[in-house]
């Protein structure tokens, strides 16, 4: 039961799937991730779809234009309501971005949970998870590409100090939730040290990703290679030490 109900939670709320939190009588907890951000939680099943419909045009901008096309006025425009609609939800749009930046890593969270979960339950061979792993993450990075770079600019160039702490926690979150189901195979794993390498890996597989991926201009000399998964594979076999 209570493994439902936090599902729930994360579900509706982090997701900002409002509505069906409010049918369900769990409001408080949209109160609660309003709190976070610094916005007016919504009350009634009309604001909700108004905050969502919001949420999706800040979103939708972000992936067609960057951090530069989300004003106020477009996402107002977008969202099909005033300017003033937008200012009785959130302050001001950074808060408005906050909220994008929030669901948007709470359905990350979401998804990879339940890939985990399956993953786990499936006992795939560590070759196989591997693989699979760099190529979901790959695809997602390509699929999402401007809304990625601009939700990562967003956080890397804020200006509060407490936001950037908390997305660097939120990722490191994410990073731990995958190296404890690879430490699961740590006596297939030759590496010296596991879980500093677990954690390394990761880690550079980010970085790899947001410079060949993310990155607008490539930094000098910088070649990708034509298969990129291909390569990241062997880079992750070759250093781990598993067995192909």
């Amino acid at each position: 039961m209570k493994q439902t109900r936090e599902r729930s939670f994360t579900q509706e709320v982090k997701a900002l799937y409002a509505r069906e939190a409010l049918k369900r009588g769990k409001n408080q907890h949209v109160d609660a991730l309003f709190e976070h951000v610094q916005a007016t939680p919504p009350k009634q099943a009309r604001s909700l779809e108004t905050v969502s419909r919001l949420l999706n045009a800040a979103e939708q901008l972000l992936e067609e234009g960057g951090l530069e096309a989300a004003t106020v006025p477009a996402i107002a425009a977008k969202a099909g309501v005033s300017v003033g609609v937008v200012y009785r939800r959130f302050v001001d749009k950074d808060t408005l971005l906050r909220a994008v930046w929030q669901r948007y890593l709470a359905q990350k969270r979401e998804q990879t949970a339940s890939i985990l979960d399956a993953c786990m339950a499936m006992h795939i061979p560590l070759p196989e998870l591997l693989r699979g792993m760099i190529r979901g993450t790959l695809d997602s990075y390509r699929r999402r590409r401007n809304l990625l770079r601009a939700l990562l600019q967003f956080s890397r160039t804020h200006p509060d100090p407490a936001f950037r702490r908390a997305a660097h926690e939120i990722n490191r979150t994410s990073t731990a939730a995958v190296a404890m189901l690879m430490m699961r195979y740590r006596d297939q794993i030759a590496h010296p040290n596991v879980e500093v390498a677990i954690e390394f890996m990761m880690i550079t597989l980010a970085s790899i990703l947001q410079t060949v991926v993310l990155e607008a201009e490539q930094p000098h000399g910088l070649r990708a290679p034509a298969d990129l998964e291909a390569e990241l594979t062997r880079m992750m076999f070759g250093y781990l030490g598993i067995e192909e």
